[in-house]
């Protein structure tokens, strides 16, 4: 392989794994939720869905795909966040989550349902569909 094939080769490595990383971010269709920004959520979003976790857990890495194909699913009937407990411990304690991932549904600001563990997308979406229209 020339210099010039071994350039091009590179480059166009390059942009395939750019072009990957830009894909990953546009699919997910989740916020950070902290404990300062909670309350204005909660009240300017009909139905809110937040998934509790921390870097630290395993169970919470194996659910976020869960959680983001399901908000990738609803995005426009539901907000879906996420909030790190170990960031936000003020909002995990105000909601008495004890265990992580613990999903929260919340409705006109009022906690509605309560997950906890990694569910399955299926029960997920269940969980969802009680409090949205499609």
């Amino acid at each position: 392989m020339t210099s010039v094939e071994e350039l091009v080769k590179e480059i166009a490595d390059k942009l395939n794994r750019k072009a990957k990383e830009l894909e990953r971010k546009k699919e997910d269709k989740t916020l950070a939720i902290t404990d300062n920004n909670i309350d204005e959520l909660l009240s300017k979003n009909k139905v809110v869905i937040v998934d509790f976790w921390a870097p630290w857990c395993a169970p919470c890495h194996l659910y976020e795909p869960v959680f983001k194909r399901v908000a990738s699913k609803y995005d426009n009937v539901a907000l879906f966040g996420r909030l790190n407990v170990d960031e936000n411990p003020k909002t995990a304690d105000k909601f008495g989550v004890m265990n992580i991932p613990t999903t929260l549904v919340f409705v006109d600001g009022e906690l509605k349902e309560t997950l906890v563990g990694a569910v399955d997308e299926e029960t997920l979406e269940q969980a969802v569909k009680k409090y949205v229209h499609t």
